[in-house]
Formats: C-alpha cells, sequence, structure tokens
C-alpha cells in the first residue's frame, strides 16, 4: 500500500504541475485589455483566525481609478428548470442596482457558518468559518482552508472532527455537508500550513465546494430547493462598491462561537486588484477594513450591487483594529480559470453535474490522497 500511495502522490503532482496553467474564462466572456498587475505579495488564510501576513504592493490601478466598470458579459446564476437538474442556468446581466438593504437580504440569505468541533477536545481549536450557497441544490462555495477540515474527519481516531453547517442569527446548527471539490493543487501547495500557528498564503486556488446531505436533525428535512446568491462572471474594478457578509468570530471564545455567533454586514470599496500571474487576470482584489475583517469571515460573500457573488473572502493582512486591517478576496473568475486548468470544465460545467454522484467520485477517489498530505504534514 505504500508503494501505491508513494506511487499515487508522485502521478498527482506531476497532473497538478501540468495543470496549474490557466484555463480560459465563460463561455461568452470578452477578454478587455488590461495594465500588468502585480503578483501579491504572500497573504494570509484563516480557519478560526486570520493570520499575520505581509502587505502587498501597490498597483498601477491604485492610482488610476476606473471611470466606469469594465464592459464584460456578466452572467446570472437563477433557478432550475426541471426537478433534479443544475440548480442554475446563464443568462445576460440585466438585473438593476439593488438598495444596501436589499443587498443585505440576498447576501444573508445564501450565508452560511461552517463550524468545526473536535468531539474530544482533540489537537484544533474550533474551526469557524463562512460559506455562500451558490446552487439552489444546497451547493455551498467556502475556502479551501476551511473546507479541509471535512477531509480530517477521522483525525487523530475515527469520527473525532465534526463539521456542520450553520444558518440564522444567532448560527444555529442546520445542515450535514459533504466535499464535492476541493483543489488538489491547494493541499499540495499548503497541507504544511495546517501546524502553523500563523499560516500564510496567497488565495490561489483557496476555494472549495460542499454539497448539504441531510439535517443535523435525525427526523429532520431539507429543502427541496436552497436559496442561492448568483455568481459574477466579470472582473471586480477599482472604487467599485461591494457588499460584504460573513460570520466573523474574531472576539469571541469557543462557547460564545457555539452559542452566539451573528452574521454580519458591511459596505467596502475595491481597491488594489491583483494577479497570479495570467497578466491581465484579476485574480484577487483588495477590500479594506471593515467589521468584518474578523476571524471567521474566511469564504464570506463580496457582493456587487446588481446581487451578484464576485468575491469569495479568502485572505487578510492584517492590523490593530479592523479598520486598519485589509481583506482580500478571490474572484469567481479566478475559481473558474482554476476548474478549467484542473480539466474540471469551470465553475458552470461542475454545477451542471449529478452532484450527488461527482461528490461521491471525489471522495473515493481524490479525497483519500488530499487527506493523507494532510496527514503527512500534521505528523511529521
Amino acid at each position: 500500500m505504500e508503494v501505491i500511495y508513494a506511487l499515487l502522490h508522485q502521478a498527482l503532482a506531476v497532473v497538478i504541475g501540468v495543470l496549474v496553467a490557466l484555463g480560459s474564462f465563460f463561455t461568452g466572456h470578452t477578454e478587455t485589455a488590461h495594465a500588468p498587475l502585480p503578483v501579491p505579495a504572500a497573504t494570509t488564510t484563516a480557519t478560526a483566525s486570520f493570520p499575520v501576513a505581509s502587505s502587498a504592493p501597490k498597483t498601477i490601478a491604485t492610482s488610476t481609478p476606473a471611470k466606469n466598470p469594465p464592459q464584460k458579459s456578466s452572467d446570472l446564476l437563477s433557478e432550475p428548470k426541471a426537478a433534479g437538474s443544475a440548480g442554475q442556468t446563464f443568462a445576460p446581466d440585466s438585473l438593476p442596482t439593488f438598495s444596501t438593504e436589499q443587498l443585505n437580504t440576498l447576501a444573508r440569505g445564501a450565508l452560511v457558518n461552517i463550524l468545526c468541533t473536535t468531539l474530544s477536545g482533540g489537537s484544533f481549536n474550533p474551526i469557524s468559518g463562512s460559506g455562500v450557497v451558490v446552487d439552489s441544490r444546497g451547493v455551498i462555495l467556502t475556502n479551501a482552508h476551511v473546507a479541509q477540515y471535512f477531509l480530517l474527519r477521522d483525525y487523530p481516531t475515527t469520527n473525532s472532527i465534526d463539521c456542520v453547517v450553520r444558518t440564522g442569527s444567532p448560527a444555529q446548527p442546520r445542515y450535514r455537508a459533504e466535499l464535492l471539490y476541493l483543489p488538489p493543487t491547494w493541499v499540495v501547495a499548503n497541507a504544511a500550513q495546517i501546524k502553523k500557528d500563523t499560516p500564510t498564503g496567497t488565495g490561489e486556488f483557496d476555494y472549495a465546494f460542499l454539497r448539504i446531505t441531510g439535517s443535523t436533525n435525525p427526523q429532520g428535512t431539507i429543502p427541496s430547493s436552497f436559496a442561492a446568491l448568483p455568481m459574477e462572471s466579470g472582473d471586480p474594478y477599482v472604487q467599485q462598491r461591494i457588499l460584504l457578509a460573513a460570520y466573523p468570530a474574531g472576539f469571541l471564545g469557543g462557547i460564545a462561537i457555539s452559542l452566539n455567533l451573528y452574521p454580519t454586514s458591511a459596505l467596502a470599496t475595491v481597491g488594489d486588484v491583483y494577479t497570479f500571474g495570467g497578466e491581465t487576470n484579476i485574480d484577487l482584489f483588495s477590500l479594506g477594513g471593515t467589521v468584518v475583517a474578523q476571524t471567521g469571515s474566511s469564504g464570506g460573500a463580496a457582493v456587487s450591487a446588481q446581487g451578484k457573488l464576485i468575491g469569495l473572502i479568502a485572505t487578510e493582512v492584517p492590523g490593530a483594529t479592523t479598520a486598519e486591517r485589509d481583506l482580500r478576496a478571490i474572484t469567481m473568475a479566478h475559481i473558474d480559470r482554476s476548474l478549467r486548468a484542473a480539466g474540471q470544465g469551470g465553475i458552470l460545467t461542475l454545477l451542471s453535474r449529478d452532484v450527488v454522484q461527482f461528490a461521491a467520485e471525489f471522495n473515493a477517489a481524490t479525497a483519500p490522497i488530499e487527506t493523507r498530505l494532510l496527514l503527512d504534514a500534521l505528523t511529521k
């Protein structure tokens, strides 16, 4: 078995090396020329808290703000047309600008808290993160550094780590979930971070999809259709106004997180934009410091004025106060390019599949290898 695992590990590394070239954007997307953007300096990933990170360089976009939004195609995810079909279809963007109150209602309707606890104390403190329902069948988009704990359910012993999906104000346990997809590229690059008190990362590939599988109540049921936030394929632009929504927990202890965790929203403005190496690709954008810049906001939503998910909160540059911190969000376009590069066909293709079958295949074939990489890092 060790020989087989070693061969699988080597094969995975080779495949990932081939796949890291970025793929193309959504079908119908019209590219707009941009000045080359700097690769961001290492910033933090977060689980129970945002670790310390270095500041990123300023960009050309900071001193030359966009006067108008880039003219790019934009796609809207809507409800399925038939039972059992994917929970989204693409249509041209024709949504008006929503009020702050309307945006807040939309964002919080799709927002979830992901709470992972060790059933007998164990090695980890409670891991609290955020997520966004992006498909009416109960598909959640969150960070890989939050979702990785689904891979460690049996560490150090069987059923040691329990992860639940919570909703409401305060957050209450509602659903069970399983991994649908977590990028192997992220695990290979970041497995060693799991033992660090102050893990770092740029946010590249830091996303994962979960699938709600049932109720936390043995006698409970789950909705036939979940409120889902549509996704935006266009790039964010400097000075664009964004609504942030998450379950921050920076000033709470473990018991308070379990009993008194509330969703929080804040308005922010896009600052610098960054690339992970695609020259004109906008993969990451700055959102400055707000009350959301706390522990537990990882996987939270960055929502455009048209009510669409344009970014996923992933990293933070630290500061003494929330106002001095700088949240960073990865773009939906980065997630789409990453999925294409990994041979998954992009967000549309992934969400058009039979997610029950796809999750079963992922958890049978890929998840065990990713788990092994994390366990190797934990036991070194």
